[in-house]
């Protein structure tokens, strides 16, 4: 072991991932001391193994040789998965039986960014506490010493794996079921049944990783599927490929009503996350498919335990007290996992998207799963998607805004200053402060926190009335425009502020 400091901006240490710059606060040995620090601290845990795979980022690759490099000269053995989506690193932690496992991925953020989602165990990723100890071990430049440098595998018939793995968990009437026992070195393709009506779907990919997958795996079981962006392109030339956002679901919405389709389906850069409108072309914000999936399952398990983030709607507390537990978490993938997993739960999801099945999944987030079983959903309920919906609580509610804040502000922004704020604002509410400050009344609510993944503070409202909802927004923006801090020319969603 040897210690050596190592120049590293300390904010691309998140609360549950890396994310930078690249070229300005990443580089290749930028990552090859994270993935050596990385390293030790599977060392520590005598963890010998990692998967490592990269999404269609410009650097992915240049990156995912840096994290190789840093793993075998640690005396890390290396699964390379080439380019893939973050829940095929996950399931193949499974696949290949290791701990330990790296994605490469900025997610949605834009471009010029990339970073790294670290595995800790199977489906899970490094928290908070453990992003923080692996902070300090980079930065004291802790290494593993040894004279056995570490193998790389080249991973072999893996997307096939991945696919057959999802497909054989979904059951409808459009292929037969696959075989169950795993070959070793095939994997059989579902057998497609040509049926008068089956799901046409559009795919909206805004040129990430998830276009050279989705849609061929859902072709393979019978559905009619739009490609709409779906060319890889790490530059993003539609915009950065974050699916709830407005612009993204317009013009989905407009291809759906175009094509007649059942539904259109957006997807992040690294597959994970998804976004979805109806059959009207009608933007269906994720806390409402959380409702649903929700629905989904308290049907099969009732009684059972639902997590979810403090950014959702109101309508999720009251679809799941009707035949389940609702419990509300802190916004985040990693924080959502552990309450799941804490709590024995069923199911959890955000308002980002991300959707965490336990019945017959393995927790962690798949966006292509979760729309697999979103259509299972529908077929057996035998409704278009605006028809479910009209069945839930109603409330006029906004997307997630962004607003840019720098990282080193934001913090003590939110935590002091605007709780307090609020909190005096509207005294004799009700408050939650497990993720920034959330105000919830009778008929609406409002949630304005930091994010973990940018430098940006986020806001969310809603009402069952317009009045209110207008009410709120313009609160909302009277007491945020009081603050330097806050860049009102970045952000996400600005249009609905």
């Amino acid at each position: 072991m040897t210690e050596k400091k190592i120049e590293i901006n300390p904010y691309i240490f998140r609360g549950y991932d890396i994310r930078g710059v690249a070229g300005k606060d990443l580089n290749y040995d930028v990552v090859k001391q994270i993935a050596k620090g990385y390293a030790y601290y599977l060392e520590q845990r005598r963890i010998k193994d990692a998967v490592v795979g990269y999404d269609c980022r410009l650097t992915g690759e240049e990156y995912k040789k840096a994290v190789i490099d840093g793993l075998i000269e640690s005396g890390i053995n290396v699964v390379d998965l080439g380019m893939c989506l973050t829940q095929m690193v996950y399931f193949a932690q499974y696949h290949y039986k290791t701990n330990g496992g790296i994605m490469i991925t900025a997610s949605h953020n834009p471009a010029d960014y990339n970073g790294m989602k670290l595995a800790l165990g199977y489906s899970n990723t490094l928290g908070t506490e453990e992003i923080i100890e692996l902070r300090e071990m980079v930065w004291q430049g802790k290494e593993v010493k040894t004279d056995r440098p570490g193998q790389v595998l080249k991973a072999r018939n893996f997307q096939e794996a991945y696919i057959y793995d999802v497909v054989k968990r979904i059951s409808l009437k459009s292929f037969k079921p696959l075989i169950l026992v795993d070959p070793s070195d095939s994997y059989p393709k579902a057998e497609v049944i040509n049926l008068d009506k089956k799901f046409k779907v559009v795919i909206d990919a805004s040129n990430g990783t998830t276009g050279a997958i989705a849609p061929d795996l859902l072709r393979q079981i019978g559905i009619e599927v739009i490609e709409q962006n779906c060319e890889i392109d790490g530059n993003f030339p539609n915009g950065t490929p974050d699916p709830t956002e407005e612009h993204i679901l317009k013009r989905l919405g407009e291809r759906v009503v175009k094509e007649k389709a059942d539904l259109g389906i957006s997807f992040d850069g690294d597959g994970d996350r998804m976004g979805v409108v109806d059959e009207k072309g009608n933007p269906i914000w994720a806390d409402i498919l959380v409702a649903i999936f929700a629905d989904d399952i308290l049907d099969y398990l009732p009684g059972g335990k639902i997590v979810y983030n403090a950014l959702c709607s109101k309508v999720v507390e009251e679809v799941v007290s009707q035949k389940g537990i609702p419990i509300m978490h802190k916004t985040g993938h990693t924080f959502i996992k552990e309450k799941v997993s804490q709590e024995k739960a069923v199911f959890g999801g955000e308002l980002s998207g991300h959707f965490f099945f336990v019945d017959n999944f393995y927790g962690h987030d798949d966006a292509i799963f979760s729309a697999l079983r979103l259509l299972e959903y529908l077929e057996r309920k035998a409704k278009p998607l605006s028809k479910i919906i009209d069945g839930f609580p109603k409330y006029i509610s906004s997307p997630e805004i962004k607003l840019g804040c720098p990282d080193e502000l934001k913090f003590d922004l939110v935590d002091n200053k605007l709780v307090k704020e609020f909190k005096e604002k509207y005294a004799g509410a009700e408050f939650s402060t497990i993720d920034g400050i959330r105000v919830d009344f009778p008929d609406g609510m409002l949630i304005v926190r930091y994010s973990q993944n940018g430098p940006y503070i986020t806001i969310k409202f809603e009402s069952k009335t317009q009045k209110v909802y207008d009410r709120l927004r313009e609160e909302i923006k009277t007491v945020l425009k009081k603050y330097s801090e806050i860049n009102w020319d970045e952000g996400v969603n600005l249009e609905s502020f």
